[in-house]
């Protein structure tokens, strides 16, 4: 498994639909919370969304997300994340060289 950034903004949006969209997510994100799937969540001001995730591939948790009770304009902007610890010395390492 892979760890991902995923940002997702949404436009306007009906308040009836974002009333029942918001009570549906109350549903669809702590299963995944409580199993590792995602690791957090949360809201940006605007109508915005961060996640920290994991998944095999950008397309598998693209796949996740699209599932989520979301507006259907939102766009994900997908990044693979690495372990910082490990990163760093395969830096050093590649200095030493």
């Amino acid at each position: 498994m892979k760890k991902f950034l995923a940002t997702g903004r949404h436009g306007p949006i009906d308040p009836a639909e974002g009333q029942r969209l918001a009570v549906a997510s109350l549903e669809w994100i702590p299963p995944r919370l409580a199993d590792g799937t995602l690791d957090c969540v949360y809201s940006i001001k605007g109508g915005g969304r961060l996640v920290i995730a994991s998944a095999e591939s950008e397309e598998d948790l693209l796949r996740l997300l699209k599932s989520a009770p979301d507006p259907a304009d939102r766009e994900w902007t997908i990044v693979e994340l690495y372990d910082a610890v490990d990163t760093i010395r395969q830096y050093v390492d590649s200095l030493a060289k």
